[in-house]
């Protein structure tokens, strides 16, 4: 049974790492070019790579395979679990997939070509977001909020269309929903996940209620208004997921000077990790009709590996690009001699911790001062309101996402409720925003990761626990992380070389020694 077993991987692997090469590479082609002809070839790889794992002969065989326990090896247990997965996760029928290909494609091409109108031009989400973070102008504020919220209204139907075709797939599979069927089939148990948000909830309430106050004191200051007057278009952000410029320290100004790359290439090379071939793989700055985001992709898990990023000298696109980086360096330095099954990270929460690790050090007085070159006292000074300013953006990072995790779970229980209730209702209760007055639009469509990147966002907050873990075991074993070379050696020798060997919890464990334990980021968020 074990040859038979052997036989199957090596015969599915064959065709699989062919069509998912070609699936990655039409996606970045359609991020990095936004035309319609891009998008249609990124449209029918999709759907070929979503019908190979489809085929219900195939998912049959990795599934009696599977639940035989028959594979003796470990590495061969774990690979024909990964295809019984990777095959249940797909189980539709070629209609199911042509229609939800086509629907994605369509959904795609209006976010990544969409630009909001403000006073009668069309601006990118950087210029939005420069406007949300720097006016002291109320109604230009609002202008520029609304302007980003305008693409919802056009995608609002086809992403309802979207969750019931995902949910009619995932009904057909013995699953109540898509929610469900997501979580199950990426090793969550939907109740240990809930629960853990509950005690989540519990935890940062009080501290992030105070800390709303302490900003609505500072945003009314600034826009010269009444607390009470202030409405989601006031926070700085377009979904109020990060934290606005408290005035003790304003980070772009030191940032302003400096070249991003050049910045990721100090913080790398100080942790003994060589992230250049990425860079020259990687589309860095912003054009017309190219997807405004940012993200990491490993093409072949064969050392192609690629980041997008629309990068300005400042903050929040320095974070970024170490962020996408830190996904880079974990594909990079998997263990290539691992089955290609493996050659991956345990779970996506596995990669963003050390994305989120990554990214957190702009905060670190260490890298102000060693990296960007901020002088010893006064990297001090910053490190001490940036220390404060990192604690607000994990306060306010973990409400957003329990705002997104309890609003992709409504969504896809019922795609016909009023979702713009349900999601004012969420923004209200858990970030304390009030919400526009007499406002009637489908604001929650304007996320991107609602249509396209799908029950996806508990897996940040999953990582930022994973983050904490390991920050406390590294600088309680070495000190910290800037410019230390024993710690990248650590994570590329204990984190990511292991590749998908064992799933996410086990993988935790034997990285830091004990499971994952939400205490260590609940105190660091006491200080």
């Amino acid at each position: 049974m074990s040859d038979t077993i052997q036989d199957f991987i090596e015969t599915t692997v064959a065709q699989l790492k062919l069509l998912e090469r070609a699936y990655y590479l039409g996606d970045w082609e359609a991020a990095t070019s936004g035309t319609p002809e891009a998008n249609q070839r990124m449209r029918e790889a999709q759907s070929a790579y979503i019908r190979f794992l489809a085929d219900p002969a195939r998912h049959q065989t990795a599934k009696q395979m599977h639940q035989s326990g028959a594979a003796a090896n470990p590495l061969v247990a774990r690979q024909i679990k990964l295809l019984y997965l990777l095959t249940a996760a797909q189980q539709q029928d070629a209609a199911t997939t042509e229609a939800l290909t086509a629907l994605e494609a369509d959904v795609r091409d209006r976010y990544y070509n969409f630009r909001g109108v403000v006073g009668g031009r069309k601006l990118s989400d950087n210029e939005l977001d420069d406007i949300l973070g720097k006016t002291h102008d109320s109604a230009l504020a609002q202008e520029a909020w609304e302007a980003s919220k305008q693409v919802g209204a056009q995608v609002a139907d086809a992403v309802r269309q979207l969750a019931r075709l995902r949910n009619a797939a995932a009904r057909k599979q013995g699953f109540r929903d898509f929610f469900q069927q997501s979580l199950t089939v990426n090793e969550i148990d939907e109740g240990e996940l809930l629960s853990l948000f509950e005690r989540l909830d519990a935890a940062t309430r009080e501290p992030f209620a105070v800390l709303k106050r302490e900003i609505d004191a500072a945003r009314s200051e600034h826009f010269d208004i009444a607390p009470e007057q202030l409405r989601p278009w006031h926070f700085g952000d377009r979904f109020f997921q990060s934290p606005p410029d408290t005035g003790e320290v304003e980070m772009d100004s030191l940032f302003a000077d400096h070249d991003p790359v050049e910045l990721a290439l100090k913080t790398y090379d100080g942790l003994g990790m060589d992230v250049r071939d990425i860079l020259a793989r990687s589309d860095l700055y912003a054009r017309e009709g190219k997807n405004q985001h940012a993200f990491c992709t490993d093409i072949d898990r064969e050392g192609d590996i690629r980041t997008l990023d629309n990068l300005l000298p400042n903050h929040r696109w320095t974070e970024t690009l170490l962020h996408e980086l830190g996904h880079g360096v974990y594909n990079k330095h998997v263990d290539a001699s691992l089955p290609w099954l493996l050659r991956q990270y345990p779970h996506l929460l596995s990669t963003e911790a050390i994305a989120i690790t990554m990214g957190g050090l702009t905060y670190d007085r260490e890298w102000l001062e060693q990296v960007l070159g901020i002088p010893a006292a006064e990297a001090a000074r910053v490190a001490k309101a940036a220390r404060a300013q990192e604690r607000a953006l994990r306060l306010i990072f973990t409400r957003w996402c329990l705002v997104m995790t309890h609003f992709e779970r409504a969504l896809y229980g019922d795609p016909e409720q009023d979702l713009d209730r349900v999601w004012w209702d969420l923004v209200k209760r858990h970030q304390l925003l009030t919400p526009p007055d007499g406002r009637a639009a489908p604001d929650w469509a304007a996320k991107i990761h609602v249509a396209l990147v799908p029950v996806y966002y508990h897996n940040y907050e999953l990582g930022t626990l994973v983050t904490a873990q390991l920050q406390h075991m590294l600088r309680r074993q070495v000190g910290g992380i800037v410019g230390r070379k024993q710690v990248g050696q650590w994570l590329m020798e204990r984190f990511f070389k292991p590749g998908a060997r064992e799933d996410w919890s086990g993988h935790i464990k034997t990285a830091t020694g004990e499971p994952l334990n939400p205490q260590y980021f609940v105190d660091a968020l006491r200080g």
